[in-house]
C-alpha cells in the first residue's frame, strides 16, 4: 500500500514535469511569434481541457460570494501579471536561470506572511530567505557583463506569484481549486488575446498548432495533479519536491537549447534549494510544537 505521503511526492513531481514541460514547448513558440500570441493561443487548447475536467470534479457551476470573487480576481489579475512577465523573461533567458529565480517564492511567501500578516517568523527562517535571495542575487548577477535585463522580468514574475499564493491561502474551502484554476485560465487567455490586437499577428504553422496542443495539455495536467497534490500527504512532506521541476528544467535547457548553466548560477541556485528545504523543515518543526 503507498502511503499518502508518497502519492503527494508522486503527484508533485507530474505536476512539476508538466509546467516545465509547457514552459519549453513555450520556448520553441517564441521563436515564431509574440509572447501574447503563444499566451492567447495556448489558453484556447487549456481553458476547454480545464473546464471539462472541473465538469468531471462537478466543481464547474459554482457561485462563489463577492468576497471569493473579489479574492479570485485578484489572483487571476496577480497571475496575468506572471504569466506575462515569467514567459517574457523566457523568451530571452535560459529556462533554468527563469526557473531558479521563481524557486524563491516559498521564501518571499514567508517576507509577506511577517510583514503583512503578522506571523512570527523566527531568525533562522529569516536566515534562510536572507540567503535564498543571496542565491538570486548570484543568478542574476545584477551590474556585471553577464547580467540580463530580462532577469528583473523574472523577479516581477516572483513578485506576482507570491500575491498568488498568498491570495489563494484565503480562499475558502467551498472554491473548488479546479474552479480557481479555471477562472484564472479564463482571464489570462482573455487578457492575452486583448493585447494581441496591439502586435502583428504571425501565421500558425501545422507544427506550431501541434505544439500549443501540447502546451495547453501540459498546462491543464499541471493544475490538474497540483490539486490533486493537495488532496494526499502532509505539505511539509510533499511541497519540496516542487525543486524537482527545477532539476528537470536544467536537464531540458541543456539538451534542447544547450543552455548549461555556469558557475555562479549553479552555486546560486543551490543556495535557493537548500533555503527553501530549510523552511519548509522549520514550518514543519514548528507546526509540530504547536
Amino acid at each position: 500500500m503507498v502511503s499518502a505521503n508518497i502519492k503527494g511526492a508522486i503527484l508533485m513531481t507530474i505536476a512539476r514535469f508538466a509546467f516545465v514541460t509547457n514552459d519549453v514547448f513555450m520556448k520553441f513558440l517564441f521563436v515564431d511569434m509574440s509572447v501574447f500570441q503563444a499566451m492567447f493561443l495556448r489558453g484556447t487548447v487549456a481553458v476547454p481541457i480545464i473546464a471539462g475536467l472541473a465538469w468531471y470534479r462537478n466543481c464547474l457551476l459554482v457561485r462563489p460570494s463577492m468576497v471569493d470573487f473579489g479574492l479570485l480576481s485578484i489572483r487571476a489579475a496577480a497571475q496575468i501579471g506572471m504569466a506575462s512577465c515569467f514567459l517574457t523573461a523566457l523568451a530571452h533567458m535560459p529556462i533554468a536561470n527563469v526557473s531558479a529565480i521563481m524557486q524563491i517564492v516559498p521564501l518571499s511567501l514567508i517576507v509577506v506572511a511577517a510583514l503583512f500578516l503578522g506571523e512570527v517568523v523566527g531568525w533562522r527562517r529569516w536566515s534562510a530567505v536572507v540567503i535564498g535571495f543571496c542565491g538570486v542575487l548570484m543568478v542574476i548577477r545584477p551590474g556585471t557583463d553577464d547580467f540580463n535585463s530580462y532577469s528583473t522580468l523574472a523577479v516581477g514574475a516572483v513578485a506576482f506569484a507570491t500575491v498568488n499564493d498568498a491570495v489563494t491561502r484565503h480562499l475558502q474551502d467551498r472554491v473548488p481549486a479546479l474552479f480557481a484554476a479555471l477562472f484564472t485560465a479564463i482571464g489570462v487567455c482573455l487578457f492575452s488575446g486583448a493585447m494581441t490586437a496591439t502586435i502583428p499577428w504571425q501565421t500558425i504553422s501545422a507544427f506550431n498548432w501541434l505544439i500549443l496542443s501540447f502546451c495547453g495539455l501540459s498546462v491543464a495536467a499541471g493544475y490538474f495533479f497540483q490539486v490533486m497534490t493537495m488532496r494526499f500527504g502532509d505539505l511539509s512532506f510533499v511541497a519540496p519536491f516542487r525543486y524537482i521541476g527545477l532539476v528537470w528544467a536544467v536537464l531540458l535547457g541543456a539538451l534542447l537549447f544547450g543552455e548549461w548553466p555556469d558557475g555562479w548560477t549553479g552555486f546560486g541556485t543551490i543556495l535557493v534549494v537548500l533555503s527553501g528545504l530549510y523552511s519548509f523543515y522549520r514550518e514543519h518543526q514548528q507546526r509540530s510544537v504547536n
